[in-house]
């Protein structure tokens, strides 16, 4: 009890029980652009916008970021309550530097996330859980549904969005905002 509560609040969201229906539950490894090791569980405690995407996409991927870094941005002052996790679906070609390369070419903030899983397996694990379909193509490229996830503190899926245009989803962006001010956060 008295290590917990010198625990910053953040690791203590990360230990404290989750609902059942929780993404968070998922046993997924994942490398962020830092080469910093974590699980899905260590998201815990604020919101997250989640969706996975590759590094060499030149279709869909550039306009899901552009979409993010837009919805972000028309949150004003509460985006600063809100995380956003991109799980590459490419665990065989994206690397910590190459997404660290992409953080930078896109110009991410510290809000925004990009990671990969450790194998195949746990890909194709968290994109079943989003219901991302996706299947490689023998020229490297992967066609894959577009879906992003906003999960509670707790990581249970609060709405989706599957639009995809560079303009914010209006009711998205509603959604995420009512969230962020409910402080279910």
């Amino acid at each position: 009890c008295c290590m917990l509560a010198a625990l910053p609040s953040a690791n203590a969201a990360a230990l404290a029980p989750l609902p059942g229906n929780s993404l968070y539950q998922l046993e997924i490894r994942l490398t962020d652009a830092s080469a910093q090791r974590f699980t899905l569980r260590a998201m815990a405690g604020q919101p997250v916008l989640l969706t996975m995407f590759y590094g060499d996409c030149n279709a869909a991927c550039p306009i899901i970021i552009e979409t993010l870094k837009r919805t972000v941005a028309a949150l004003g002052p509460q985006a600063g309550k809100l995380r956003v996790l991109m799980v590459s679906l490419d665990p065989l070609n994206d690397s910590p530097a190459g997404l660290a390369q992409l953080v930078k070419n896109k110009q991410l903030d510290a809000r925004f996330r990009l990671a990969v899983a450790s194998d195949e397996s746990q890909t194709r694990l968290l994109a079943g859980a989003l219901q991302i379909k996706f299947r490689q193509l023998g020229d490297g490229v992967i066609n894959h549904t577009t879906r992003i996830a906003l999960l509670d503190s707790e990581g249970v899926t609060q709405a989706v969005s599957t639009r995809l245009d560079t303009t914010p989803d209006a009711e998205f962006v509603k959604q995420i905002n009512s969230l962020l001010k409910a402080g279910k956060n």
